[in-house]
Order: structure tokens, then C-alpha cells, then sequence
């Protein structure tokens, strides 16, 4: 059986629950490896989870999203990675069923643009896609075989759906363009640093409270449960022994009724389960059982170590000593906590201990600075309040994201649009109820996921780039605003008078020369069309690490 040795992994999602404990065991166990961790810090991530790793030399810590094809390509390139273990994704079932949109977001359209970027590249040996047993869907309660790697995906909600469909973009890149990709699906996990809105911490934190136990149904769901070390394991192994193209099950034959569970919580803290258990409504499509046949992992030499009653109990004693670890999460504890994922609904607030710095492996722990989940502007009574305020267009972008990180590094107040940009009206209300001093346009169409698709979508493209840019200059002027647009180099290349590697760059006031892509092509026709107007076009240079170095500059000064 082939060995691989990785050299730079990048693990996506690891300051959620499963991740972290892959990231953590593989910076441990391997120093030699370089890991690098893409996370957005969801409500349901933490940095505080990778608190082990954060003084390994190994280890970099970035804050970024999956779905920035610009970040995950820069990173791809600027680290080397060859290795991606790709676990970023919504995973709640309930919150699926409130907000199935964001699902789709995250699990499949971040997931192709991470096969994009691989694709781009041509620099990765191993990506590994982490799955879950729900693809399979519901599983015959007399079955006594597990569904085996081959076994029809037949996802019965939305969560799963997104899975399974994000599962079909992995192999057909493996199939089509021989991406090196290998596949786990994998039974329930439970452990130290889960979020409490999965069944375990959510009842053993209720229990802490002296608060019912709530049982979706009559609590007969059949689950198996695995502790979340002995999956760590079974990633490591399968890093190292996986096969290309193949599906892995990390599973357990060892099956628990919801109800036993509850029954053995109870125990634990000495509660009467006929007292302390409560049935509530079920949720939509709750299946019955899910049970995998994992003889494929155990031929790769894993199998599972820690029994039920060592690992709950190991679970129930972390909590009791980190009782504060996520802050406030009433909203979680609830029967059905569907808000979570929903506009208006619970944000989780980073706490001192779980400040960042963007692309750096160093956790502030003592820093006096506020990171909120949602950016919003300072209270009027700040005793140094800023002269500025800030309308940002372009929230979802990655040079959007960055400006929102600026602003809050210093004091700004900022918010971001929700006009769209062709839409005069809905920019008209945004400046009025924001009453911004300067508006930032970052947004518009480079691609999904990159700028060929401008090609077959040139309606799109021009009334984003062209038509929403001038709209937002022109409502800017009428207001006496002044507006500053995030341009592009992208709409020069190469001349006599500017050969390659030359030094000699274009400037401002040249004319636009590349016509090679539609996307160059309005980004050159806005450009033509807004520079005699009263908006200050920045055009940042192609090089990503121009960019950095760009906003890096900015977040040092006092103001823009």
C-alpha cells in the first residue's frame, strides 16, 4: 500500500469542532508539515479551539471564506499547498430547513470554488473532501449490512442534499481533470469544543442547568457515535493511506437510540430520566437510522478506541471545566434552534480570547479591540468619535471584506450596502438611512468562479460592472458624495512602450489596451465613462500580494 507525505496542508473550517481536532493532532504529530487554516468564524467555529497549535511554528491561522476564488487562489499559490482537507461547511440540520440558501452557498458553490482553484493551479496531490453519512439517507431498520461506499446517495433534507451535490463536483474533477480527490463520509461525532447545538453538548449543558432534556419525536432515531480523537485518527490514516478516487466511511457499528442517550446523560449527572426528558415536536424528515459499513477504513489499519462511556464521560467533565467556552448560546439550547442561521437571529460575539490577526498564526489575547460577527457602527457616544462614516458596496467580495477589517481596526463606522447596484432606488435608501461621508464600491461581477464565465454571461456582467457602477457614481454625485471604486489592472497588458519586465508600468491616465476577456472590456468601458466624473478610481495591480501590501498600508493610517 502507497504512503503519501504531505508538505503544506491547507484544512478549511478547522476552528469548527471536527477540524480542529484533525488540525491540532496533525501539528502535533508532524512538525515537518506546514498547516495552514482557512476559517470565516462562523457562529459555530472558535478560535480557542486551536489553542494548542497557536505557538507551533508549523501553524498559520488565516480568517477568510471559502467562496473568495481570489483568496483561495492566492493562498494555493503563496503557501504551496499540495494538500487540501476540506471541511468548511453548514452542517446543522435543523438551521438547513430556516436558511437553505446559505447551505447551497457554503457546501457546494464554496466547494467548486476550491476544485477551481485546484484545478487553476495544478499544484494539488491530495484533496480530500470530508462528507456525511446522511448522503445515503435513511437506512432499513432491519438492515443488518451498512451502506458500503458504493451504496446510491439518496439525501432526504436540505443539508444533506448540499453534501451529496458537493460531492458530485469532487468527482467529477477528479474525473474530468484528474484531480487527485478522495471522499469520507463519516457517522455522528461528539467531543470536547462541539458547538451546542448538536444533540450531546446540548444536552449535557442543559443538564448542567438542571433544564429538561428536549427529544425530537419519541426519541426511537437510531445513531452511531464516534468520539472525536478516534476520527482525528481516522483522518490521519486516511491522509497518509488514503487511494485516490476512493470513498472512505468512518463509522461505527456500536448504534444508540436518541432516547438511550438522553438516558445515559441523565445518569451521569444523577437526574431522573423520567423527570428531566421532555418530547418535542420532530423535526421535517428526521431519518430513522443511518448506519455505514467502515470494513474499507479498517483495511487501512484504523479502527475505533474509545468506548461510549469513557468518551461521554471524558465529554461531560470538559464541559463542566469550560462551561463559558461558546458565551451565550441560549438560542442553541432551544428544541429547535433554526434562528441561528437566520437574518435577525442569534450572532455569537467573539470573545478577548478569540482575537486574530488576518493571515497570521498569533491569537491577541489581551487586545482591547472589538471584532463583531456583524459589522455595525459606533455608538454616538464614543469619546473620540470619528468625523467619517463609511457605505460600503460589495460585503460578500474579498476587497470588500478587507475594507469592512480596515474600518474596524480603526474606529471607523461603516455598514455595508444591501442595494443592488443597477437598482437606483435601492441606493437612493441605503444613503439615506445610512448618511455615509464617502461610499467605497467594491462590488461587481469578476466570475463564478473566475472571469470565463463573463464570457457566456456578458448581460450580467456589463449591467453589474457598467450600468450598477455609473448608476452608484451618479447617485453619489447628485448626494455630493464622494464615491471610491475598486477598479482593476486587468485592463492593460504588454506594449512596445511597456515590455514585460521592463519596470515601466502604466499610469492613471493611460488608455486601456487589453481587450482579451468581456470582463477586461467593461472594467475598461466604466473606467473611460466615469473618469471625467467626480469618483476617485483606485485600480489595484493584478498581483494579489500588491494588494495585501496595499491594504496593509491603509489599515496603518489614520484614514483613507
Amino acid at each position: 500500500m502507497a504512503s503519501y507525505t504531505p508538505k503544506n496542508i491547507l484544512i478549511t473550517g478547522a476552528a469548527g469542532f471536527i477540524a480542529s481536532h484533525v488540525a491540532n493532532r496533525l501539528i502535533r504529530s508532524y512538525p515537518d508539515y506546514k498547516i495552514v487554516v482557512l476559517d470565516k468564524l462562523d457562529y459555530c467555529s472558535n478560535l480557542k479551539n486551536l489553542f494548542p497549535s497557536r505557538s507551533s511554528a508549523n501553524f498559520k491561522f488565516v480568517k477568510g471564506d471559502i467562496a473568495s476564488a481570489d483568496l483561495v487562489n492566492y493562498l494555493l499559490i503563496t503557501e504551496s499547498i499540495d494538500t487540501i482537507m476540506h471541511f468548511a461547511a453548514q452542517t446543522h440540520v435543523d438551521n438547513s430547513f430556516g436558511n437553505s440558501f446559505e447551505f447551497t452557498k457554503n457546501n457546494i458553490y464554496g466547494t467548486h470554488v476550491l476544485l477551481e482553484a485546484c484545478k487553476v493551479t495544478g499544484q494539488i496531490r491530495r484533496f480530500i473532501h470530508v462528507s456525511t453519512d446522511e448522503v445515503y439517507g435513511e437506512t432499513d431498520e432491519d438492515a443488518v449490512v451498512g451502506n458500503h461506499e458504493a451504496s446510491q446517495l439518496l439525501p432526504t433534507n436540505p443539508y444533506s442534499a448540499t453534501k451529496a451535490g458537493a460531492e458530485m463536483l469532487v468527482m467529477a474533477y477528479g474525473r474530468s481533470y484528474g484531480l487527485p480527490v478522495i471522499t469520507t463520509r463519516g457517522n455522528n461525532v461528539y467531543g470536547p469544543n462541539q458547538f451546542p447545538e448538536k444533540l450531546i453538548p446540548k444536552f449535557i449543558l442543559l443538564a448542567m442547568r438542571g433544564k429538561p432534556l428536549p427529544i425530537h419525536g419519541d426519541g426511537s432515531n437510531v445513531r452511531s457515535y464516534l468520539y472525536c480523537e478516534d476520527v482525528a485518527e481516522a483522518f490521519e490514516v486516511i491522509l497518509h493511506r488514503g487511494e485516490v478516487g476512493h470513498v472512505y466511511n468512518i463509522g461505527t457499528k456500536k448504534e444508540r437510540r436518541v432516547i438511550d442517550v438522553a438516558k445515559d446523560i441523565c445518569k451521569l449527572f444523577n437526574m431522573d430520566p423520567e423527570k428531566s426528558i421532555q418530547f418535542v415536536e420532530n423535526r421535517p424528515f428526521n431519518d430513522q437510522r443511518y448506519f455505514l459499513d467502515d470494513q474499507k477504513l479498517k483495511n487501512l489499519g484504523w479502527s475505533e478506541r474509545t468506548v461510549w462511556e469513557e468518551g461521554l464521560k471524558k465529554t461531560m467533565e470538559w464541559y463542566i471545566n469550560n462551561p463559558e467556552w461558546w458565551g451565550d448560546v441560549t438560542g442553541a439550547l432551544l428544541p429547535h434552534p433554526r434562528m441561528l442561521m437566520m437574518p435577525g437571529g442569534i450572532e455569537r460575539q467573539l470573545d478577548e480570547s478569540e482575537k486574530y490577526d488576518s493571515g497570521s498564526s498569533e491569537f491577541k489575547e489581551n487586545s482591547h479591540e472589538t471584532k463583531m460577527v456583524a459589522p455595525s457602527p459606533k455608538s454616538t457616544d464614543t469619546p473620540n468619535k470619528s468625523p467619517f462614516k463609511f457605505l460600503i458596496y460589495g460585503k460578500t467580495g474579498w476587497i470588500g471584506g478587507l475594507l469592512g477589517k480596515l474600518c474596524e481596526k480603526q474606529g471607523i463606522p461603516f455598514e455595508y450596502g444591501r442595494g443592488r447596484l443597477e437598482d437606483r432606488s435601492s441606493l437612493l435608501s441605503d444613503i439615506h438611512a445610512i448618511k455615509p461621508t464617502h461610499v467605497f464600491n467594491a462590488a461587481g461581477v469578476t466570475g463564478r468562479p473566475n472571469v470565463d464565465w463573463c464570457e457566456s454571461h456578458k448581460a450580467e456582467t456589463i449591467r453589474a460592472n457598467v450600468a450598477g457602477t455609473l448608476t452608484l457614481a451618479d447617485v453619489c454625485r447628485e448626494n455630493g458624495l464622494l464615491m471610491m471604486n475598486f477598479a482593476t489592472g486587468c485592463i492593460f497588458e504588454y506594449n512596445a512602450s511597456h515590455p514585460e519586465g521592463s519596470g515601466v508600468g502604466f499610469k492613471e491616465e493611460d488608455t486601456p489596451n487589453f481587450t482579451g476577456s468581456f470582463y477586461s472590456k467593461t472594467k475598461a468601458m466604466v473606467n473611460f465613462l466615469i473618469s471625467s466624473g467626480s469618483s476617485f478610481i483606485i485600480s489595484p495591480s493584478i498581483n494579489l500580494h500588491d494588494m495585501f501590501t496595499h491594504c496593509s498600508i491603509l489599515s496603518r493610517s489614520r484614514s483613507f
